[in-house]
C-alpha cells in the first residue's frame, strides 16, 4: 500500500504564494512589458511582499520566465481536447477536428487575453526572452497549426493560402476581441465577454477559416 504524505500547512502556503505571484507577475509584465514591470508592484498585486519574490524567486528575469511558462501552462490545459491529442498524436487530421481545435482556441485565449498582451510587448523586437519564448512556446504551437492546415490544404478540404499567413490571421482573429477588450466594451458593452459572445466567436472562426461545412453525402438508394 502506498503510503500518500499529505501536504503541509506551510508547504501549501507557500505553494499558494508562488501561485498568487506567478499570476501577479503575468498580469504585471503584460501591463508593462519586462523592463516596466515592477517586482514591488508584483507583490503588492499578489498581496504579499518584496521578500517573497526573493524567496521563490533568484531574480525577476527567472520570475518572468516562471510566469510566461505558467500562463502557456494555462494554455495548453485549455486546449488539451480530443481532437488536439490526434493531431499531436499522428492522427489524420480533418476539417471537424481543425474547427474543434479552433473552437477550444477561441475559449482558451478570452479567458488569457494577459498573454497575448505579453506577446505584442515581447515580439516587436528582437530580444533573448523573445528567442526564448520562440523556442519553448511558440514553435511548437506554430509548427502544430502550420502543419495542420498544409496538411487539409494539400488534400483539397481548405483554401489554398500559405500556412504562415493562416497562423498569424488566426491567432490574430482569435485574440483580439479579448486582448483590446476595453475597447470592445466601449464599441459594444460588455456582451463582448459573455458566452454568448464567445461562442459566437468560435463558431465565425470556423467559418472565416473552413467555410460552411460541407453538405453530408446523399443517402444511397437500396436497389
Amino acid at each position: 500500500m502506498v503510503n500518500v504524505m499529505p501536504v503541509s500547512r506551510p508547504q501549501a502556503r507557500a505553494d499558494a504564494t508562488r501561485e498568487a505571484l506567478l499570476d501577479a507577475a503575468i498580469a504585471e509584465f503584460a501591463a508593462h512589458g519586462f523592463e516596466g514591470a515592477s517586482t514591488r508592484s508584483i507583490a503588492a498585486r499578489a498581496g504579499t511582499h518584496q521578500p517573497q519574490i526573493n524567496y521563490h524567486f533568484d531574480s525577476k528575469d527567472e520570475l518572468w520566465r516562471a510566469a510566461v511558462d505558467h500562463v502557456f501552462s494555462k494554455l495548453a490545459d485549455a486546449v488539451a481536447t480530443p481532437e488536439l491529442a490526434a493531431f499531436t498524436g499522428g492522427g489524420e487530421i480533418t476539417r471537424e477536428g481543425f474547427a474543434a481545435v479552433l473552437r477550444a482556441i477561441v475559449r482558451a485565449v478570452s479567458g488569457l487575453p494577459e498573454l497575448n498582451r505579453m506577446m505584442v510587448v515581447e515580439a516587436t523586437a528582437d530580444s533573448d526572452r523573445l528567442a526564448w519564448i520562440v523556442e519553448r512556446h511558440t514553435r511548437g504551437i506554430y509548427d502544430l497549426l502550420a502543419g495542420a492546415w498544409r496538411s487539409l490544404r494539400e488534400r483539397g478540404i481548405v483554401a489554398e493560402i500559405d500556412e504562415t499567413i493562416v497562423y498569424y490571421a488566426l491567432i490574430g482573429a482569435a485574440t483580439m476581441a479579448y486582448v483590446n477588450a476595453p475597447e470592445a466594451r466601449r464599441l459594444v458593452g460588455e456582451r463582448v465577454i459573455d458566452e454568448a459572445f464567445i461562442d459566437a466567436h468560435a463558431e465565425a472562426m470556423v467559418t472565416i477559416f473552413l467555410g460552411p461545412e460541407p453538405d453530408p453525402p446523399p443517402a444511397t438508394r437500396n436497389r
